[in-house]
Order: structure tokens, then sequence, then C-alpha cells
């Protein structure tokens, strides 16, 4: 009995507490350890919303910080849609239906969006935006990454682009840019909040408009964290003008703008790209994470951490209420990082502008290429359709 046992420690002492010698040391070290956790995990969201029925696109929702975010909103009732490079893999349809079960909510489906390639993109968002009356849409949350090892040798897209710079940045402002129409056309009293990510990184990135995406400079050696941190830069910059090209937008019914633009930063995770760049994307590599995880998994977030500011994004008024872009660390809006690019308009401008050129650039060159193979493609089965009529034309051989 406690009372007994209690008893029994104040009569004889504290040496009556069996492992007393050792409990001595481990309780304060465990009550530190978790002090120290708790406090690198970051702050939690306290605010709540109902989503029952709103519409949700997000990218990157089928892995880490992007999964959770998509899971809570899931869970409050959110009809998600998730952007995905190919709807047809298995993994995916197995995916979704266990998000329905855990969820309880069967408004979970994919369509296909592949960032590596701009033509993807604009397939997707024509047919979104092709629909009388438009089609309802609350949210759109880019959480979509790719995050380079420093030993990768320099690769290209699609469309000829750095990896990096087109999925963190270049895919994700066409995307925006051709649903424009359709996040204007909401009714006024539905709030569509637009949320990007970025990190710490964007402080690293080289803002430089005479080689926007990494197509003319040439380093002695190909350094994928530099790309990483300009695309991570421009996506946060790009944020500050979309939010004004939506508030200075005219509606004919007189209605004041409700579309609000928050750029989240959940943190340091321990996300798949995290494990990627530790191991430099080699398998081998491998226990060098398992080596450092017990100091990522005290020092860093996990994705249900991270997750929290991007909740946050989705459901603090504080959002609503803020008439400006609404830059989120550790559950807070807090002042942009210490760039002047992020108090500078004209520079912001300037980087639309020449990202509408960049894209227009590569538009017309995948064209061109798309174009060329089809009728390289045609003219084979052409050549493939004469030899079969010759085979078939030939006499039979006399026996």
């Amino acid at each position: 009995m406690p009372v007994n046992f209690l008893a029994t420690v104040y009569v004889e002492g504290r040496q009556a507490i069996p492992y007393y010698d050792t409990l001595k040391v481990a309780v304060p070290a465990l009550t530190l350890l978790y002090a120290m956790k708790y406090y690198f995990a970051g702050k939690r969201n306290t605010w709540q919303r109902d989503m029952h029925g709103k519409v949700v696109l997000i990218t990157g929702g089928t892995s880490g910080l992007g999964a959770q975010t998509a899971k809570e909103l899931a869970a409050l009732g959110a009809q998600i849609v998730f952007l995905v490079r190919n709807v047809h893999d298995g993994w995916l349809i197995e995916y979704i239906n266990d998000l329905r079960e855990a969820t309880n909510n069967q408004l979970i489906y994919a369509e296909e969006v592949d960032l590596t390639d701009l033509y993807s993109v604009r397939k997707f968002a024509t047919k979104w935006i092709d629909n009388l009356p438009p089609r309802r849409l609350d949210m759109i949350i880019c959480c979509a990454s790719v995050s380079q090892p420093i030993s990768m040798p320099r690769q290209t897209t699609k469309d000829e682009l750095e990896p990096q710079f087109q999925v963190n940045y270049l895919g994700h402002f066409l995307l925006l840019d051709i649903l424009a129409p359709a996040i204007r056309a909401q009714p006024p009293d539905r709030e569509v909040r637009i949320i990007l990510t970025s990190c710490a990184s964007s402080l690293t990135g080289e803002f430089n408009l005479e080689d926007l995406g990494y197509l003319k400079r040439n380093y002695p050696a190909y350094r994928p964290f530099l790309v990483f941190g300009e695309a991570k830069l421009y996506l946060a910059l790009s944020a500050y003008e979309l939010f004004r090209q939506f508030n200075n937008y005219k509606r004919k019914d007189g209605a004041p703008c409700n579309v609000h633009v928050s750029v989240v930063d959940p943190g340091m995770m321990r996300s798949p790209g995290f494990k990627r760049f530790i191991t430099f994307g080699r398998l081998s590599l491998l226990f060098v994470y398992l080596l450092l995880w017990p100091l990522s998994w005290l020092f860093l977030k996990s994705s249900v951490d991270g997750a929290q500011s991007m909740a946050y994004a989705a459901m603090s008024p504080e959002v609503v209420e803020k008439r400006e872009v609404a830059y989120i660390s550790n559950c807070q809006v807090r002042p942009p990082p210490p760039r002047s690019e992020f108090k500078d308009p004209e520079k912001q401008a300037a980087l639309v502008k020449e990202t509408h050129k960049l894209i227009e650039a590569v538009e017309k060159n995948s064209a061109i290429e798309r174009n060329k193979f089809k009728k390289d493609s045609e003219k084979k089965k052409e050549q493939e359709k004469k030899k079969e009529k010759v085979n078939k034309d030939k006499p039979a051989s006399k026996k």
C-alpha cells in the first residue's frame, strides 16, 4: 500500500526505496532528456476548425510532412485531392484506402500532376479551371520537395531543368499561376488558403535573376544544397507577389479578396529527404543515418511535430486577420528571414516576371520536342504498316 510504503520511507529513510542509488541518477537524467525532447519538438497547434466538405489540393501528400498534414485535415472531414506523379502506382491505391479507413473519410482521391514536367502541371490545372460553375477550392498546400544529396551529379528533368529548382519552385509556381482564375472565382464568403513550405536553407540561396534555374552558372563542382536553398527562397518570395495580385484583384461584386497566403517553415525534421541527404542517397551509407539517429531523434522534429505549423496555417484565424503574407514558424506568425528581398516588392515582382519568361521558353521548347516525337512515332507506325502490307501481299513460296 502507498501509505505503508511512505511510512517505511519516513521511518527508515530514503534507503528504503528500492534501487534508490540508481533512481537518483536516472530520474534527473531522464527528466532532462524529456525536457530537451519536448523543447526541440516545438509548439503544438491548438486551433481546431471544421473542415467538413472543404476541398484541399496537396502536393507531396503521400510522405513525410505532407502525409501527416493530409491525415490531420482528412480526419477533420476535408476532401483531400493528392497531386501525385503517377496515379497508376499500386501502392497509391492501398495508401488512399488505408487513409480513408484511418480517418473515416471517403472523400480522398488522387490526380496526376508531375512537377518535373510542366506540361503535366498545365494539363491538370487547365482541366481543373475548365468548369462552369467553377469547382470548389478551399485550400492549396504545396509540400512536394526534392533534396539532392551532396554527392549527386547534376541531373535534369524532362524540361531540361535542375530537379530541385523545378519541383520545389517552378512546378508549384505554374500550378498556382494557372489555378488563379479558379481561386478568384470562389464566393467572397469562402476563404481560400494557399500554404507554401520553406525552410532555413532559403538564407543560403542566391537571388540571381540573370540565371534563373541554374542554367548558365558553372561552379567547379555541382552543389545541390545551393540550388535547394535558392528554390526555397524563390518560392517564399513569390508568395508575396502572389498575395498582392490576389489582393489587388477587383471582383465584379465589389467584395474584398478572401485569399490568404502563408509561408511555413516547419523546422528541421527527420524527413525522408533528410535521410537521403545524410546517406548521400546511397543504401550502403544507411549506417551513417542509424549512427546519428539518437541525435536526430533528440534534436530534430518528427513529421508529426513539423506538421503542427502546417495545421496552424490551415486553421488559425490569425492567418485570416493578418492582411499580408503570414510567415509561420513553430506555430507562430513571425517576421520573414533577415534578407532584403523579403522587404523589396520590386525584386519580388521582377522574380515573378522572369519566372513567367522562363516558363514560356521552357514550354515552347518542350512543345517542339513533343511534336517532333509525335511525328517520328507516326512515321514509324506508317513504315511498320507498309512493311506489314508488303509481307502480306507477297505470294506464298512454291513448294
